[in-house]
C-alpha cells in the first residue's frame, strides 16, 4: 500500500523546470481503504509524478501502510510517527532534484510543504511544522559506498549508518587496516557528519568534519553537484559543519586512516559499572586522566552519571569506560575489580551472532533502550529469528516494527510489532514503548572536580522526578577532550566555528520518558537544569559565552546564531545564493533565515 512513480529514460533530457516534467512516467497510487484528505499536500503528493529526468523512482508511503511505518522509526520517535502524513523516497540525485524543486515551485505559489530529512533518525529534535502538512524525505535508497585504495577515500551515500560503513571496511582485512572518523554504529553517517562528528577518534584526527574531503549534493540554485576545495570551495566550506542550509547532500567522500576502524569497533578496555556511593573514586580517575595524560593519540575516557527506571524502581550507576587510540594508557590510576560487560562478555564468543540472550540484554542497556531482562525472557521467540530477520532494516540492537497482515474480507488488517535484533538473538514485544526524549548538551573547554559534582547533583535531582512523571533515564557524561584535538585546523575551514588552540566539546545530557504529556514537562526541568551546570562551567572557567552550540544534541529553541556563532553572518549570503527561494526553510532543524538582510 503505497504510491510509486516510476519513470521512463528520456534520451537527451537536460535540466528542465518541473513543470517541464510532464511525461512518460507510470503512477499506481494505493491508499489505505479509509482515503484522508490532506488538502494542498495530496495535491503535492499527486505532482510528484509529474518529476521525470532520466531513469528516477520516487515512493511515496501514506500513513498507516507498512513502509511508512519501518521510514519513521527514529531514536526518539517524539510525535514524528503520529503526525506527519507522508514518507517520500527518491532513489537516487535526479529523483531527489526533482523532488526538490517541486518543493520550490510549490512554494513560489504560495504552497509550503513542510518537510524534514532522515538518514540514520537518531536526532531528536521534531520541528516538522505545521505537521499534517508536512513530509519526511527519507534518504534510505541513498547506500552506495566505494573505498579507493589508491587515493585513501571512502565515498558514502547520505542513507548509509555508521553501522554499514565499518561492516563494509570490515571486507578489507589487511595491516594497516582502513578505517574512517566515524560515530557510533547506529547513528546515520549524514546527520552526525553536517552536525560536527565528535567520536572516540577525535583526540587523533580531528571531528568528522574535519576529515571529509568532497560531497555531491543537490542545490537549489546549481543542480546536482560536486563539491570540494576544487569546486565550489565556498560551499564546501558551508556544508562542513553547516547542517542542510545550504541544500540535500546524497553523498560524502572521506578521508581513510590507517588504524581507525579498530579503536571504534571494539570493545572498551575499561568498563566498570560504580555505585553512586563511589562517585569520587570516579572523578578522581577523570581528574587525574585530564591532568596527566599529555598524548593527544593515548586514549577515551568517558563516565556518566545515570539513572534509569528498570521494572518499576530507580537505579542508579556510574559507569566508566576507556578505549585505546594508542598502545596503551597513561597515568591512568588503577582501577578497582568488579564485575562488568568486558569481563562478562570475555567468557563469551565475540562473534555477535551468538551472543547469548544476557549478552543481548547488556547490548540493548548500553543503546538506552528501556527494555528488561524479564521482558527479553518473556518475549524472545527464537523459533520466529529466520521470519522477522527478512523484516527488520539496518543495523543490529534498534528498536524496529514489524508489519504483519491478515486478510478479513476486503480489508486488511495490519499489526505492527516492536522487533529486537541482536545478532542471531530477537526479541518481540507485543506493545512497543511509547519512548520520548531529548540528548542535550551545554559545551565546555575542560572540567574540574566542581563541575563534575554539579553534574552529579543536577542528575540526582532530575532523577527523583522520573516515577512520578513517567521518566526512564537521566544521564549526564562527562567526556573529555585533548588540548590538542584540534590541531592542524584553521579559522574558517568549516560553517562549525573551531580551531587549533581552542578546543571544547559536550557535556551530554541524556533524557527519556514516557507520554506525550509529559513533554513540557521534561523540557522545562532539563533547560533548567543545563542552565545550572553552565552557570557553574562559567564560574569554573570550563566554558566562555561564545563557545558554538553542536547543532547534533541541542534543544530546538536554542537560536541559530548559537549554533554559528561568529560565522553566521557571513553564512547568510551563500545561504540565500545557494537557496534563493529559502526552500530549505521549511525543513525540520537549525535553519539559518535567508531572508534576513
Amino acid at each position: 500500500m503505497h504510491i510509486s512513480y516510476d519513470f521512463l529514460t528520456q534520451a537527451g533530457n537536460t535540466h528542465k523546470s518541473v513543470s517541464d516534467y510532464r511525461e512518460n512516467f507510470t503512477c499506481n497510487i494505493l491508499y489505505p481503504l479509509v482515503k484522508p484528505s490532506y488538502g494542498k499536500l495530496e495535491d503535492f503528493i499527486n505532482e510528484v509524478g509529474r518529476i521525470s529526468s532520466a531513469a528516477a523512482t520516487i515512493n511515496v508511503y501514506p500513513r498507516g501502510t507498512p513502509k511508512y511505518e519501518t521510514a519513521i522509526v527514529h531514536r526518539f520517535p517524539n510525535g514524528i510517527s503520529d503526525v506527519v502524513p507522508f514518507v517520500v523516497e527518491p532513489d537516487n540525485e535526479i529523483a531527489l532534484r526533482g523532488l526538490i524543486e517541486l518543493l520550490e515551485e510549490n512554494k513560489v505559489k504560495g504552497r509550503n510543504i513542510p518537510f524534514a530529512l532522515k538518514s540514520g533518525g537518531h536526532i531528536s529534535v521534531p520541528k516538522i511544522y505545521p505537521h499534517e502538512q508536512g513530509i519526511l524525505i527519507s534518504m534510505e535508497q541513498f547506500t552506495y559506498i566505494n573505498y579507493d585504495k589508491e587515493k585513501q577515500t571512502l565515498d558514502v551515500g547520505a542513507g548509509v549508518t555508521w553501522q554499514g560503513v565499518y561492516d563494509y571496511l570490515g571486507q578489507f582485512d589487511s595491516d594497516p587496516a582502513p578505517g574512517v572518523v566515524g560515530g557510533d554504529p547506529l547513528v546515520g553517517v549524514s546527520g552526525w557528519l553536517l552536525g560536527g562528528g565528535y567520536s572516540l577518534l577525535t583526540n587523533r584526527f580531528g571531528l568528522g568534519i574535519d576529515d571529509i574531503i568532497g560531497f555531491r549534493a543537490v542545490l537549489l540554485s546549481k543542480g546536482i553537484r560536486n563539491i570540494n576545495r576544487e569546486e565550489n570551495p565556498e560551499v564546501f566550506m558551508a556544508l562542513k559543519g553547516g547542517g542542510h542550509n545550504f541544500g540535500i547532500i546524497s553523498q560524502f567522500t572521506l578521508r581513510v586512516h590507517e588504524y581507525a576502524k579498530r579503536v571504534v569497533q571494539t570493545p572498551p578496555v575499561i568498563s566498570k559499572e560504580f555505585p553512586v556511593s563511589e562517585s569520587n573514586v570516579v572523578k578522581d580517575i577523570m581528574i587525574a586522566f585530564i591532568q596527566t595524560e599529555n598524548r593527544p593519540q593515548a586514549a577515551v575516557l568517558l563516565a556518566a552519571f545515570r539513572h534509569d527506571i528498570k521494572d518499576g524502581e530507580l537505579k542508579s550507576i556510574i559507569p566508566l569506560y576507556a578505549w585505546y587510540t594508542d598502545s596503551s594508557l597513561a597515568q591512568l590510576p588503577q582501577v578497582p575489580e568488579s564485575q562488568d560487560l568486558t569481563q562478562f562478555s570475555s567468557s563469551q564468543s565475540r562473534d555477535p551472532s551468538s551472543m547469548s540472550l544476557a549478552e543481548a540484554y547488556e547490548a540493548i542497556s548500553l543503546r538506552h533502550l528501556p527494555v528488561s531482562l524479564k521482558t527479553l525472557q518473556e518475549d524472545f521467540v527464537p523459533a520466529a529469528s529466520e521470519d522477522i530477520g527478512r523484516n527488520v532494516l539496518n543495523a543490529d540492537l534498534i528498536e524496529k516494527k514489524l508489519i504483519t497482515s491478515r486478510q478479513n474480507g476486503s480489508e486488511i488488517d495490519w499489526n505492527s510489532l516492536t522487533v529486537f535484533k541482536v545478532g542471531g538473538k530477537t526479541a518481540v514485544m507485543k506493545r512497543p514503548p511509547d519512548l520520548r526524549g531529548r540528548m542535550a548538551c551545554i559545551m565546555v573547554t575542560t572540567y574540574t572536580r566542581t563541575l563534575m559534582d554539579e553534574a552529579e547533583k543536577q542528575a540526582k535531582e532530575l532523577s527523583s522526578l522520573m516515577l512520578a512523571n513517567q521518566g526512564t533515564r537521566v544521564s549526564f557524561e562527562i567526556w573529555p577532550f585533548h588540548k590538542k584535538a584540534f590541531d592542524g585546523i584553521k579559522r574558517g575551514d568549516s560553517a562549525w566555528p573551531h580551531e587549533e588552540g581552542n578546543v571544547f566539546g559536550p557535556l551530554v545530557g541524556w533524557f527519556e520518558w514516557s507520554g506525550r504529556e509529559n513533554d513540557e514537562y521534561w523540557l522545562k526541568n532539563i533547560a533548567n537544569s543545563l542552565a545550572a551546570l553552565r552557570k557553574v562551567a562559567l564560574q569554573e572557567k570550563c566554558t566562555t559565552e561564545d563557545l558554538p552550540m553542536y547543532l547534533n544534541i541541542t534543544l530546538e529553541d536554542t537560536p541559530v546564531k548559537d549554533i554559528y556563532r561568529e560565522h553566521y553572518e557571513a553564512l547568510k549570503p551563500l545561504r540565500r545564493e545557494c537557496d534563493p527561494n529559502n526552500v530549505m526553510g521549511l525543513a525540520a532543524g537549525f535553519v539559518i533565515d535567508a531572508r534576513e538582510k
